[in-house]
Formats: structure tokens, sequence, C-alpha cells
């Protein structure tokens, strides 16, 4: 039974170490891509971290909530950095739409070669 225990203790201290690496991590990430939106009128949001099985992040726009995957720790920076100005740009355009697109781009320019990583590589190791 002691190795039970043992097993989960080290279990719950990796899932704590995680944790505290997915907020500090995905926080400096919101604070150096933040000012990006900051100036179309974007208030800063908050970070809510889940697990998610179909997606990266998501936008909680009337809470001023984005919504992260905590499986998205284990990605490239760069490719957070996409997916939460993703999630930002959804204060500005709710839509998938080529407003949404054309605006990413703008401030992104290489978002798709940052999604494809994530898409192809990151998937591929969870």
């Amino acid at each position: 039974m002691q190795d039970k225990q043992a097993v989960d203790r080290k279990a719950l201290l990796v899932q704590q170490w995680f944790r505290e690496k997915e907020e500090k991590v995905f926080l400096e990430v919101l604070m150096r891509i933040f000012p990006v939106v900051e100036k179309y009128g974007v208030k800063k949001p908050a970070i809510m971290i889940r697990t998610m099985k179909a997606r990266w992040g998501s936008c909680i726009k009337d809470k001023g909530i984005i919504v992260l995957n905590s499986e998205l720790i284990k990605a490239p920076k760069y490719c957070i950095e996409y997916v939460v100005l993703h999630e930002l740009v959804h204060f500005i355009h709710r839509d998938h739409n080529a407003d949404f697109y054309d605006f990413l781009t703008s401030l992104m320019p290489d978002w798709r070669e940052r999604k494809r990583i994530l898409d192809e590589e990151v998937i591929r190791s969870l």
C-alpha cells in the first residue's frame, strides 16, 4: 500500500508543478502579447486553465476570460503566443470570418506556421 501512496503523491506533485508552470508561462505570454490588442480597446482578460479534448483555447467574451488548454504548456512558447493572440482577437472579431483572419494575419503574419506546428507536431506527442 505504501508504494501506491508514494506513486499517488508523486503524481500529485507533478500535477501541481505543471499547474504552477502553466499559470506562470501563460500569464507571461499574455502580458507580452496583450499590448498588441490593447490599443484596439480590448480589456486584459483573465486566464482560466482547463483540460480540453478538441481545442487549444477558447474565449468567453462576455466574462473577459480566455480559457487555455493545460496541454498547451507542452508546446513551444511561440505556439502558445499564437493561441493567446487568437483568443484575444476574438474580443474584436467573434467569428472565424475573413475579418478575423485578416486581423490575426496583420498582427502575427506567421500564425499559420505556428498553428501547423501545434496541429501536426505537438498533437502527435500528446
